[in-house]
């Protein structure tokens, strides 16, 4: 930080007994700015190191996060990954004990996407690639009515173009454009969507069990500019926590289940419809689902994107043991499916994965 000042030496005047000079009015005004400019960039200002999306890689950018004023924040950030993935960032929030609204608006470039065809027997050997760029700009909200009880809503304005990508053979060499569509299409969206979240917390000495989460969604997508994908969708999530055999173990239970239903004698944009597989999904600005023990992966031991269809079911466990300082193990189970119709979502023919991982945590709860 640059300051200009003067301290008297003995037997001088004091600087207020001097005369004003326009060089001094001028060092004032400069050191003012540059006190104010400082109070805002820095440490405001800081260096973004992260992934985009599936595929993305590592990237770096800059990120700006506002100290707020009262119950006021903002915050915004570029970034540029090694894939040549971008994202370009701004959001305004408020937030206080009951209520939380968000404004924002993002430019997302991601290159090379995976695709290997949508249903429930895709093959992986069909994998290609797809561009796709999702700008949007809305806002989002939720009020606590009670504190097991939240009520949400988001409205946005989404420009998805879904094109051709850089693995060969292409997709649209792979694939008929029956079985993606969207491409090549620049539609324009308005989502429009309302959820109930409730929250049920462990009652008092009960040591077993631990709360109950859950969540259901519903979003209306209307093409602005034709009606060719005009759709709704339905999310139903839940979660439940027991304690485990020792300190601090603890199981948790999870379910998810998409739902997308075309208007009359429409479709869906095959890059919009939900995915299974990975750690990675499309979603939009804080976007998030309520998924298992602290992370929304899916099927961990598939690639990200693999299956993708309009109807979805997964249903995970997960079983998390304290093992020195921040770090936690975790053994999971996780079965899934997709499916075009919704009397095919049953517990047939489900999609397994089974393993360990190890995670570094920031405390004990992780929502």
């Amino acid at each position: 930080m640059l300051v200009l000042a003067s301290v008297p030496a003995v037997g001088q005047e004091r600087e207020s007994e001097q005369p004003v000079t326009p060089n001094t009015e001028l060092f004032a005004k400069l050191e003012k700015a540059v006190i104010r400019i400082h109070s805002i960039f820095d440490p405001a200002l800081h260096p973004v190191i992260g992934g985009i999306a599936p595929n993305s890689g590592l990237g770096a950018g800059l990120g700006y996060s506002s100290h707020g004023r009262g119950l006021w924040n903002a915050s915004a950030k570029t970034l540029y990954t090694w894939n040549s993935y971008w994202l370009a960032e701004g959001i305004v929030g408020y937030r206080n004990r009951r209520a939380q609204i968000e404004a924002f608006g993002r430019v997302r470039e991601m290159t090379q996407l995976d695709f290997f065809g949508s249903g429930p027997n895709s093959h992986l050997f069909n994998r290609t690639s797809y561009s796709y760029r999702d700008p949007v700009v809305g806002a989002h909200g939720k009020f606590r009515v009670a504190p097991w009880l939240a009520l949400a809503g988001r409205v946005e304005e989404i420009w998805p173009s879904a094109r051709s990508g850089k693995r060969s053979p292409t997709i649209e060499q792979r694939f008929l454009p029956a079985e993606t569509p969207g491409l090549f299409f620049h539609p324009v969206f308005g989502r429009y969507q309302g959820a109930v979240d409730i929250r049920v917390p462990a009652p008092p000495g009960n040591a077993f069990y631990q709360g109950t989460r859950s969540r259901v969604t519903y979003a209306i997508y209307d093409q602005q500019d034709a009606d060719l994908f005009n759709f709704t969708r339905l999310d139903v999530e839940a979660q439940q926590i027991f304690t485990g055999f020792g300190p601090h173990h603890r199981l948790t239970l999870s379910g998810w289940t998409a739902m997308l239903t075309p208007d009359g004698g429409q479709d869906i944009p095959f890059a919009m419809l939900p995915t299974l597989g990975g750690r990675s999904s499309i979603r939009s600005v804080h976007d998030d689902r309520i998924g298992s023990d602290g992370t929304e992966a899916t099927l961990r031991g598939y690639r990200d994107l693999r299956f993708s269809d309009r109807n979805l079911l997964l249903l995970q466990a997960e079983y998390r043991i304290p093992l020195w300082g921040p770090v936690d193990a975790t053994l999971f189970a996780d079965a899934g499916k997709v499916a075009f119709v919704r009397k095919d979502l049953d517990f047939t023919d489900l999609r397994r994965d089974a393993g360990f991982s190890l995670s570094i945590m920031k405390g004990w709860q992780t929502w």
